[in-house]
């Protein structure tokens, strides 16, 4: 387990965290969601042990230093930008690899590459942008460690590549005790997998916690109503979070229960009335405007 409490860094007057405190509980995906600048990656360079803080304290695993050699060869770092030598191929990466990680699987490695079609023999210098992402993957996901720290997880990858990918992670979370905490800007790479998610912005959480999990209270509904329909009660219903209309088409999110909702709409006389399930990005923007935060500056 990942304890991180009241962090703090600061590169000259820039203050890139500030007091961050999170919990990642092993055996899941935890997702730092925020836009650039927002802290992410030095979070994780912190927790990888290639940064110091200026205060605070983190625990990993009841240790109090990421940066000792016991620590580090159970932890994975994966920057957005990672860096090889120049000849090298994936081969000769994982041989490199497996002096710093004991359980650095190779035959595990050459399988996954083989069902990439990545050759393990030629130089990574010759690979795709997108092809180096799904190399350092690989081995990130082949190094045995307990941990994986992962910036911009799935930048590069087409779609059909992505899903791959989440399936190998799916894979080696439920074969073994492996912890996974993913840095993006992007919140469909995180929708499907994270468990956990935190949202930083200016080196500050805003929220963190399973927003699945809080967004049960809120849903979203689709209907028809009849020409004419006035619907400015509506604007009046303290569960009403917010409603669309476009001609006899209305969109209303609010909060409450199935039941509580159909209820207040079924006075409109809907010819059509069904719930819509939320996307993440559905359920974090309503939590951030419920915080008073402009969504266009925290999400964008």
């Amino acid at each position: 387990m990942i304890k991180i409490r009241g962090l703090v860094k600061k590169f000259e007057t820039a203050c890139a965290l500030d007091r961050i405190s999170l919990d990642v509980q092993d055996g899941i995906m935890f997702g730092l969601l925020g836009t650039n600048g927002a802290g992410k990656s030095t979070l994780l360079r912190i927790l990888a042990g290639i940064l110091e803080p200026d205060e605070g304290e983190i625990f990993i695993d009841g240790e109090g230093n990421p940066a000792d050699p016991s620590c580090k060869e159970n932890i994975f770092y994966l920057p957005d930008d990672p860096y090889y030598f120049p000849n090298a191929s994936m081969d000769e990466m994982v041989r490199f690899y497996s002096r710093f990680y004991p359980g650095m699987d190779g035959k595990g490695a050459a399988a996954m590459a083989e069902s990439l079609h990545l050759d393990m023999n030629i130089p990574l210098r010759t690979f795709s942008k997108g092809m180096k992402r799904q190399a350092f993957l690989i081995f990130a996901l082949c190094a045995g460690t307990k941990y994986l720290l992962c910036d911009e997880v799935f930048d590069g990858l087409d779609p059909v590549v992505t899903e791959v990918m989440k399936n190998l992670f799916r894979q080696e979370m439920k074969e073994r005790n492996f912890t996974v905490v993913v840095a993006s800007h992007k919140l469909n790479d995180l929708e499907d997998l994270c468990g956990n998610i935190a949202i930083l912005h200016r080196g500050g959480v805003v929220t963190a916690g399973d927003l699945k999990t809080r967004g049960e209270n809120i849903r979203k509904f689709q209907f028809v109503v009849p020409v004419g329909r006035d619907l400015g009660g509506l604007d009046s219903c303290s569960s009403v979070i917010r409603w669309q209309r476009e001609g006899n088409f209305v969109r209303l999110t609010a909060h409450g229960s199935d039941k509580e909702i159909r209820a207040l709409l079924e006075r409109y006389e809907p010819k059509f009335l069904e719930e819509v399930p939320l996307s993440l990005e559905e359920i974090f923007i309503e939590e951030m405007e419920e915080e008073g935060y402009d969504i266009r500056k925290v999400l964008r």
